[in-house]
């Protein structure tokens, strides 16, 4: 028989002492912490088992079944071996989707506490550490009722492709469910991404009533000499003014805490997400996080919002597009050249005109006389990668106009016909 512990040991003199009339049940109670009941049911045991009953039924047993070391053995070769294009997808993921991906994956049915104990038996630990020492405490805001009452916007730049690369993913999320109703990833935040962003949360809920961002340059003006109680809109604010969407500023990060903490939750997943599936480039990470990650995130994360009505708006996406995009005022010359940022363009139809130049991810580049809607598609002449133009402008006007050229300073794409050029009036000369 296994020997007893000096706490069972303890136990058995006052259970004989009890036995032997020296102690009463209340008191051997008292003494052990222990009920009075709890005494005399261990007296009546171990008059009839003895030594034996004070021991635990499990003692000396196996904690574990054959068929259970199998299952540690081929979870842990699944976290060490996994390669997908030579590289690890598990490297700092967290032990809660780590469980999750065995179950999806794997089919492997396990319980968060168990998974942990195998990871760490490698030595591997969490990259989150869950403490709340020296931690300033919010108050959480109630959610909204309804879906579609308040989207809080926001942008994170982040090493989403873990190759030492930061990448900005703009997007909404939905107050009421936390659910993120639009994502678009770009090397830096800039409007184009938010738009992008947004033209998904069209399509796929509709115009939410309020939006709640930061106070960041891309949706309100900064300007304080500006400072007369007036809350002054960018071309982003006026957008959202001409679609109806009431746009508001947060002023802490705490104040839209849910979006926030939805960035933290996926900077822990999306990497590990985006490594499974064999995503490299902005480009495939914008396929995926329009067209599967919004549902993956929903069936991680299931939120019923109090209210089934919802206040999104069903929109009208011809309205839609022909809002959500960049303009800036231009003017060609007689040649119908004209420049932006640096970069020159040519439109043969609008010469020596006043006219609005309009960017959007979906639609390219194009423009229209100051005086009409009616667009013009134009033409690269020539660029300039060491100007000022924005890496995301940069990167549209490749993808539209250099899809087989690699520019590296300024270079000449397009030669303007001698006719046309001919028209252009002399400089004059000064003595």
């Amino acid at each position: 028989m296994t020997e007893l512990t000096d706490a069972q040991k303890a136990m058995r003199e006052s259970l004989l002492k009890v036995i032997a009339k020296e102690m009463t049940s209340l008191e051997a109670a008292l003494q052990s912490g222990l009920t009075q009941r709890a005494i005399q049911i261990k007296v009546r045991r171990y008059e009839k088992e003895g030594d034996k009953s004070l021991i635990h039924g499990n003692t000396g047993k196996k904690k574990t079944t054959p068929e259970r070391e199998e299952l540690k053995k081929y979870v842990a070769d699944i976290f060490l071996s996994t390669r997908i294009d030579g590289v690890n997808p598990f490297e700092d993921i967290t032990y809660t989707y780590f469980t999750e991906i065995l179950a999806e994956e794997y089919k492997i049915k396990a319980s968060v506490g168990w998974v942990k104990k195998v990871l760490k038996e490698l030595g591997y630990k969490s990259p989150i550490k869950h403490s709340c020492r020296n931690q300033k405490i919010f108050l959480m805001r109630e959610r909204k009722e309804h879906t579609g009452e308040l989207v809080q916007a926001d942008g994170t730049p982040y090493d989403w492709f873990k190759d030492g690369h930061l990448y900005c993913i703009q997007g909404f999320v939905d107050d009421a469910t936390g659910y993120p109703t639009g994502l678009y990833m770009t090397k830096n935040e800039c409007t184009l991404g938010y738009l992008e962003a947004f033209r998904i949360m069209a399509e796929t809920d509709g115009i939410p009533e309020q939006m709640y961002p930061d106070k960041s340059s891309v949706f309100f003006v900064n300007n304080k000499k500006k400072d007369d109680g007036e809350v002054h809109l960018t071309q982003f604010g006026l957008m959202m003014e001409n679609l109806g969407v009431d746009m508001f500023p947060a002023h802490s990060p705490q104040a839209k805490g849910r979006i926030e903490r939805f960035w933290q939750t996926i900077q822990h997943r999306l990497p590990n997400l985006f490594r499974l599936r064999g995503i490299k480039t902005i480009e495939q990470a914008n396929e995926f996080l329009r067209a599967d990650f919004l549902k993956i995130y929903r069936r991680w994360f299931p939120v019923r919002p109090k209210s089934e009505e919802t206040r999104f708006v069903r929109a009208d996406m011809n309205e839609v597009n022909s809002i959500l995009k960049a303009t800036f005022p231009g003017k060609t010359d007689k040649a119908g050249v004209f420049s932006l940022k640096g970069y020159r363009f040519f439109c043969p139809e609008l010469t020596d005109r006043k006219i609005l130049i309009h960017l959007n991810e979906k639609e390219g580049l194009w423009i229209t006389a100051a005086d009409s809607t009616e667009k013009h598609t134009v033409t690269l002449v020539e660029t300039d990668t060491t100007g000022e133009m924005p890496e995301v402008m940069k990167d549209l006007i490749e993808r539209i106009f250099l899809k087989n050229a690699k520019p590296k300073f300024r270079e000449v794409y397009f030669d303007i016909d001698d006719v046309i050029l001919s028209q252009v009036k002399p400089k004059k000369k000064y003595a």
